[in-house]
Parts: structure tokens; sequence; C-alpha cells
């Protein structure tokens, strides 16, 4: 049941925060079509406008197909590893808390980083080219074998990994702690408590391991945009040259704007899923 729940809480997460998400990738990939230039950074606003620009409220929209079912499927994942993990940690007398939250949640976000890093690539490719430059998911398939081979797929493997099995266990201890204290402080109830919990928990996540995901989108979209194939540690270096320390937050703002109502809406969905499924 963790699964099936888990899948219908993904996929309507990802409808709630797929525009956001648009700015987000784009803001954090700008910087890569600036290299050798002078031109200014672009503000969220102007970011957002440029998409809209493009093709309108739909422009926001693209890449959607994709990550409708791999937000699905990752979060079928996550959800049934996690509560796997978390029983399994039971059965060894692992006391109840954000512990073993922690843990259980570390484990569902290296499993997903294994199983989806392709997808990653593919959305983050629709995300930041104009429309009419890749068609689809095959084409951005086909494109990227054709330049880099089949474990081209993989790129931002090892930052993605890293980042998504630090990022799953703050979640899932954020979400542990927040519940807790909405409901036993505030008296929020049980849906006011998985709200609050679950939108804590995804800013948690983001803010865990923003700087590793920035590096992962840049080294997915220079794939797409052409240059130079950095390693992991090249983008790191070039980030700070170009902009220093808060190069690595770049795009933070509508990441955790988005953060809160898409985690909120599948902590929930999951919630009543499970409650409701059972």
């Amino acid at each position: 049941m963790d699964f099936v729940a888990g899948s219908i809480a993904g996929a309507t997460g990802q409808l709630v925060g797929h525009p956001l998400d648009s700015i987000k990738t784009r803001l954090q990939s700008e910087s890569l079509l600036a290299r050798g230039t002078n031109r200014a950074s672009s503000s969220a606003y102007k970011c957002a406008r440029n998409i809209y620009n493009e093709g309108g409220l739909r422009a926001f929209f693209r890449g959607l197909s994709l990550p409708l079912c791999s937000k699905s499927f990752e979060q079928c994942v996550a959800f049934g590893i996690q509560s796997a993990v978390d029983q399994l940690l039971e059965g060894m007398n692992v006391k109840e808390g954000t512990l073993r939250s922690g843990l259980s949640g570390m484990a569902a976000g290296s499993t997903t980083s294994l199983l989806l890093t392709p997808i990653y690539l593919v959305k983050v490719q629709l995300q930041v080219t104009p429309k009419g430059s890749l068609s689809g998911p095959i084409s951005v398939i086909k494109s990227t074998i054709n330049k880099l081979g089949f474990f081209g797929l993989y790129t931002g493997a090892v930052p993605i990994f890293i980042g998504t099995s630090i990022g799953y266990g703050c979640r899932f201890m954020a979400y542990d702690k927040a519940t807790h204290v909405a409901d036993q402080s505030f008296g929020f109830g049980r849906i006011g408590s998985v709200i609050v919990g679950g939108g804590m928990a995804g800013m948690a996540t983001w803010a865990s391991h923003y700087p590793l995901d920035l590096v992962s989108s840049r080294m997915e979209a220079s794939v797409a945009l052409g240059g130079q194939q950095l390693t992991m540690t090249e983008h790191i270096k070039e980030i700070y040259a170009q902009s220093g320390v808060k190069g690595y937050f770049r795009g933070i703002g509508p990441c955790l704007l988005r953060a809160f109502p898409v985690n909120a809406t599948i902590f929930l969905t999951y919630d009543l899923c499970k409650t409701n499924l059972t």
C-alpha cells in the first residue's frame, strides 16, 4: 500500500510544482549560456517572463510528461523503501524517532537516485532548451547517446546520489519532528500536522542539498547546451569563480517556494490514500 499511495502522491505533487521547477532549473543553468560574456543574471521574475514569452502558460509545463510518470515512480519507491527500512530498523530495536526516520530516508533517497538519474537528465534538458530544439524525451535520449554514449544518460549521477541521499534523510527527519511539534505543541490535528510536516520536510530536503542539485543540473544541461563537459569538481570551481558562495544557491528562492506546497500535497495525498485504501 505504501508503494501505491506514494505513486499517487508523487503524480499529484508534480502537477502542483512543475512550473516553479522550470524556473528553478532555468536559473541554475543560465550561467552556462553566459560563459565568456558579461551578461547579467536574470531574476526569478524575468526568467518566468521569458518562459511565458516562449509559449504562454503551456511553456511552464514543458517536459512535464516524463517527470509526471517519473515522480509517481520516484515517490512510489521512496515511500515504499522508507517504510520497509523503517520496519527493518524497528526489528533491530532502533528507537523510533528522527534518527530512524533519517536512516530510512537516506536508504529511500539513494535507491531513487540510482533508478532515476536518466529521467532527471531528460527533464532538465527539456526545461533549459527553447521549444523546437528538442522535440521530446526520445529526442533527448537519442541526442545524449549520440554525443556521449549510453552512460551519458547518467551525467550528474554522483552529485545526484550524494544529494538525494542527504536530502531524503533530512526530509523524513524533518517530517517526523515537524508533525510531532505541530500536533503536540500547536494542536493542529492529524491533517493540519501532515500539511505542515510535509511542507517543512520539502523545504528541509532542498535546503540540505541544494548546491549539489545545482551542480547536477548544470552537468545535465551542458549536454544539451553544448560546450565542454566538465566534471562535478570543475563545475563547483567554475560556480565559485563566477559568483562566489552565493552562486551555489542560485534559484533557491523559487525552489523553496515550490517545496512547501508540493511536499505538503505529496504527504497529504499519501496519508489520505493510505487511510482510505486500507
